[in-house]
């Protein structure tokens, strides 16, 4: 384990996670948080107790989430785009109509 390695208990199991650029420890502590209540959720939901297939289906509803959330970014970052444009073609009309 190196020294930015992070050590944390999931379903009372130590794990050794490697280090993330950029994310403090807490921060890493915080998302150790939220996969063990993702599988929690999912546990209780569907009634398994087959440790690795938790932790597949918790993958699963993780990758759900990132990929709802990228196309929502990706439906954001077009519709700003379309204003920006039409706000550039409003004031190069208005520049031009000035002249």
């Amino acid at each position: 384990m190196s020294n930015n390695d992070f050590e944390a208990r999931i379903r009372g199991r130590f794990i050794k996670f490697p280090a993330v650029d950029g994310l403090t420890e807490l921060e890493l502590g915080s998302i150790v948080v939220q996969v063990e209540e993702k599988i929690k959720k999912i546990e209780e939901k569907l009634n398994i107790v087959d440790s690795s297939k938790l932790a597949i289906l918790a993958a699963y509803d993780f990758a759900v989430e990132l990929h709802n959330l990228r196309q929502k970014s990706e439906t954001n970052n077009e519709a700003d785009s379309r204003k920006v444009e039409e706000l550039i073609e409003k004031l190069t009309k208005t520049l031009e109509e000035e002249r």
